[in-house]
């Protein structure tokens, strides 16, 4: 069969991922329908073909990502028996061996920053941490489940830009243990409203 041939059944998919590879080595900006279709190996005119626009082209190929980004810590956290089993599960998971490589946070950092202004990655990305916080929830409170998946993320970010400078585990460990150990106390919400 001759790649690129019409009836190509694979060939949306490899869009998608050539997409993704582009966005995660140059960034969003660099994902042109000509450099997307070079990049798959497929002709221009297939790009236009299956994506209107560019924009549904990157909306696309950032939603492929959801079956790929349940946390790796998920099941090592379920099986986590206690609040130390559990903290050094978030350690692993922040900058050790289940962390994300840089290549994976250079995609998710585009793929934040792409859904800033666009309400469908947003929305993706609301789904995503709603995935992650049930996940915390079943070990944490709401609150040190929320400051944790933030935490993480801000810890991801900074390895990005640190690379010369590795997380301490240590310092890592102590946040998390102040984190899990916050006390509970109800939102603010319900607080204004039994003050009347």
């Amino acid at each position: 069969m001759r790649k690129g041939k019409p009836n190509d059944p694979d060939r949306r998919s490899r869009i998608l991922r050539a997409a993704l590879e582009i966005i995660g080595t140059e960034g969003v900006h660099a994902a042109s329908y000509r450099r997307v279709a070079s990049q798959a190996g497929v002709p221009l005119g297939s790009t236009t073909y299956y994506f209107s626009d560019l924009e549904a082209l990157i909306v696309s190929a950032f939603e492929t990502l959801r079956d790929g980004l349940e946390p790796r810590y998920a099941a090592p956290l379920r099986a986590a028996q206690n609040n130390a089993e559990a903290v050094d599960v978030l350690v692993d998971a922040t900058c050790g061996t289940t962390s994300p490589t840089l290549d994976d946070i250079r995609l998710y950092e585009e793929m934040r920053h792409y859904g800033a202004r666009n309400s469908q990655v947003a929305d993706l990305l609301r789904e995503f941490q709603e995935e992650s916080l049930v996940i915390l929830r079943r070990s944490f409170s709401d609150g040190s489940a929320r400051a944790v998946d933030a935490l993480m993320w801000g810890w991801w970010s900074y390895r990005l830009f640190h690379e010369d400078l590795p997380l301490d585990q240590n310092m890592v460990r102590r946040a998390y243990q102040a984190l899990v150990n916050l006390p509970v106390t109800e939102p603010v919400a319900a607080q204004e409203t039994h003050g009347d």
